[in-house]
């Protein structure tokens, strides 16, 4: 079945000169046909606006767009404004879809209504036959978005991720969840799906296909940023999803993952930000505590987290990476 149904895939674009057309591309080439691409260009310094221009020449389905530096969430919510798809499918510039990865999950959707497809997620630096899969144990179909949530945000003492594109979302639950959350600097992806989940009626897995999440040895990524206003909006976006997560579901387990997020941040903060580490502990504290401590370093750095326990492993790490 190829359905006829339009899907919207909206790009924010930031310097992305290096990767934009090949991202373009592994849309182009999806086996759905019946798509819209919308290039959202940050005010980009390099040269990845008259790239997606002169791809908007030679195919209809491109259209471009310029924003003034807003960030990614204004990119996509001005995305969001100037689709109008069926379904919307988020993409970042540098990454990449299955070439069957709308088809499929279109076609679980029109079964499905009113809930959420997803697929695993293959990391990858630039050769795509390295490309390697770290999420198939937590990406499972669920009739109860907030059980999706409680164990993707550390029921059982496991921290995951999903990736924004790993998702093809119905464009009714994206106005019924809102927008994204322009606020933030950090977790942005993490607080917008949580809304739109919740809204959700469920979550249907699609092992068939993948997308693919470019990883930077440089760090770039959004998710490696350790700033202050990174760590404050990491706070910010989990007090938001607890929230959720609480209004809907206020069983032992729902507290418990909101706990372990609380927790997760608390260490990320630490030692560098102690008081949004604190208060990050504070709340932890309210919902019961949590017992969640990751991997923080190496065999010496483990052996001291087993001994003096996480915060000093973490101050040991901190100090010792300033040193070299």
């Amino acid at each position: 079945m190829n359905s006829s149904k339009k899907v919207s895939i909206i790009i924010p674009c930031y310097n992305a000169e290096q990767y934009l057309e090949q991202t373009v591309n592994s849309v182009l080439n999806q086996t759905h046909s019946s798509i819209e691409v919308i290039i959202v260009d940050d005010a980009s310094i390099d040269q990845s606006l008259s790239i997606a221009k002169k791809l908007s020449e030679e195919y209809d389905c491109i259209k471009v767009f310029r924003n003034n530096k807003k960030g990614a969430c204004a990119a996509r919510n001005l995305g969001i404004i100037k689709c109008s798809g069926d379904y919307i499918q988020f993409l970042d510039a540098d990454d990449l879809l299955s070439k069957d990865k709308l088809q499929k999950q279109i076609e679980v959707l029109e079964t499905n209504h009113n809930q959420v497809a997803v697929c695993n997620t293959y990391l990858f630096f630039n050769d795509l036959s390295e490309a390697y899969n770290t999420d198939r144990d937590f990406i499972f179909t669920s009739s109860k978005p907030s059980y999706f949530l409680a164990k993707l945000w550390g029921l059982h003492n496991s921290m995951h991720y999903v990736a924004v594109h790993a998702y093809l979302t119905p464009r009714e639950l994206i106005q019924k969840a809102g927008a994204w959350n322009e606020e933030l600097d950090k977790d942005q992806d993490g607080e917008f799906f949580a809304r739109v989940l919740l809204a959700s009626e469920g979550i249907i897995y699609v092992p068939q296909v993948k997308c693919f999440y470019r990883k930077h040895l440089n760090s770039s990524n959004i998710s490696s940023q350790k700033k202050r206003k990174h760590i404050e909006s990491n706070f910010k976006a989990t007090e938001l999803k607890a929230s959720y997560l609480l209004d809907r579901d206020d069983s032992a387990e729902a507290q418990y993952a909101a706990a372990t997020q609380y927790k997760h941040v608390a260490i990320e903060a630490w030692p560098n930000f102690k008081d949004i580490s604190h208060k990050a502990l504070g709340k932890c504290s309210e919902l019961g505590g949590s017992t969640y401590v990751p991997v923080l370093g190496g065999r010496i750095i483990e052996t001291v987290k087993k001994s003096f326990g996480w915060k000093t492993a973490k101050s040991l790490s901190f100090y010792l990476h300033k040193l070299i």
